[in-house]
């Protein structure tokens, strides 16, 4: 294969040849007609002496060579485009750049109205992407610039970069008017109530929470497992139960319900922000970092 430099232009069509797997698609994220486009994959064909992508009804599947080519290739025109950034100037006033950041659900809903705030008052014409957090591909997602960064919990990536994001306890929630009364909870009370509990992997009814009940050699009863952190507080607001949720999300949902330290040593742990060590550089995820960081110390 002999690559001249006017090739290099057809790794950037043959890279959004593969994420969007159509012709047309693919031409309108580079802003050109889909003849041209039609044009630069027969030039591709020819250049890597494959078909590369196959018909299949409405769509184009990648070819096995294809399949190998599409990381390594993303992961390259990455770092091309990250040699031009780290020269220019980042502007946050002037930026119409899309920041996206990964984290869970607890994460985002203490986060991310501040987060977005900012990001309206110091960089306007910005935009803001949730991402759920998925831990088996995050690392895959920030090696191809599909996310800038992560809060995570517990999170091993060996080789990404790293900075404290938040250290979290709990509080135990119920709803307000609630028949125990408002006066601070015992452990007895804790335990005689029943509960809801997160569960993160889903349908789990035995969690942190137990594990230090049973070192006292107590338990409680759980009898509603939830999925999600964020639907704690309107579940605990319309009934009788209690439930553990992280102090921050406790504090944010203070107009529906009550919050009181648990009658116990409460579980802790530690959000992170996490990022790419080819990002370290760049201005303007450099900028975006700090604003995040920023964001995350006051809340």
């Amino acid at each position: 294969m002999d690559i001249k430099p006017a090739d290099l232009g057809l790794l950037v069509a043959l890279d959004a040849l593969l994420h969007h797997q159509g012709v047309t698609p693919a031409a309108n994220q580079l802003g050109i007609s889909q003849p041209a486009m039609s044009a630069q994959l027969a030039r591709l064909r020819k250049l890597f002496n494959d078909p590369l992508l196959t018909s299949s009804g409405r769509k184009l599947i990648p070819t096995p060579r294809a399949l190998n080519i599409q990381a390594p290739l993303k992961a390259v025109l990455a770092d091309l485009e990250l040699i031009v950034r780290q020269q220019a100037h980042f502007d946050p006033q002037t930026t119409t750049a899309t920041f996206r950041l990964i984290g869970t659900d607890y994460v985002h809903g203490v986060l991310a109205s501040g987060i977005s705030d900012a990001l309206k008052s110091q960089a306007p014409n910005a935009r803001l992407s949730l991402l759920a957090f998925r831990p088996e591909t995050t690392w895959d997602q920030l090696e191809t610039d599909e996310a800038d960064l992560v809060l995570a919990t517990g999170l091993n990536l060996p080789d990404a970069r790293m900075r404290p994001g938040m250290n979290e306890t709990f509080q135990v929630i119920q709803r307000k008017h609630h028949p125990r009364g408002t006066h601070p909870m015992t452990l007895d009370e804790f335990c005689a109530a029943d509960h809801a509990l997160v569960s993160p992997e889903g349908g789990g009814f035995f969690g942190a929470t137990d594990k230090v009940l049973k070192k006292l050699g107590l338990a409680r009863h759980v009898v509603c497992s939830l999925p999600s952190f964020l639907l704690a507080p309107p579940v605990i607001a319309g009934s009788d139960l209690l439930a553990l949720v992280p102090k921050r999300l406790a504090r944010a949902s203070e107009s529906t319900v009550d919050a009181f330290d648990p009658p116990f040593s409460s579980p802790r742990f530690a959000v992170d922000l996490l990022w790419h060590p080819r990002r370290q550089k760049d201005p303007s995820h450099s900028w975006f970092r700090d604003l995040v960081a920023n964001q995350v110390a006051k809340t």
